[in-house]
């Protein structure tokens, strides 16, 4: 078991490491949704109605277009073949959030703001993966997204938000 000097190392980076990715993410969120009036009243009617799913959906599809980490290191412990290519054990791979977010087999019309989508259906682990995925998924992710549902549903219905200028 941990020491009680290791267990609050670990609680302060939870906390001190997820502040700017958050803040980031919601900065995100503020600027997809300005851009998006019809989803922002949508967002603000439900909000306002005590409903969460689209606030929900409105911060997963916030997290997959616009992923705060876009690329993940891992070094293999095993050999492994991925289509023609057969990696060895040591091999650093790289796979990358980004492109796995905008695959259209996935993610019909993946450029597109469309927190619909995960009202729609439910993504895999493998699918939708803005916290990275398996042991090493970031040990923060329920609590970033429980502080940006917070934040995001406060300022939607206190604020009446609008973009002033499109560039």
């Amino acid at each position: 078991p941990m020491s009680e000097a290791e267990m609050r190392d670990e609680l302060l980076t939870l906390l001190v490491a997820g502040h700017e990715t958050t803040a980031t993410s919601l900065s995100w969120a503020m600027e997809r949704l300005v851009r998006h009036p019809e989803k922002l009243e949508r967002l603000r009617a439900e909000v306002l109605a005590g409903e969460d799913a689209y606030l929900t959906a409105t911060i997963q599809e916030t997290l997959r277009l616009r992923p705060v980490i876009v690329l993940v290191a891992r070094r293999l412990t095993e050999p492994v073949v991925i289509g023609d290519y057969e990696l060895p054990v040591g091999a650093t791979v790289t796979p990358c959030i980004h492109l796995i977010h905008r695959d259209p087999e996935t993610y019909p019309e993946p450029a597109e703001f469309r927190p619909e989508r995960f009202l729609e259906r439910t993504y895999s682990a493998t699918e939708f993966l803005p916290f990275g995925g398996g042991s090493r998924r970031c040990l923060g992710a329920a609590f970033a997204e429980a502080e940006m549902a917070i934040a995001v549903g406060l300022l939607v219905r206190e604020w009446n938000l609008e973009l002033v200028d499109r560039e």
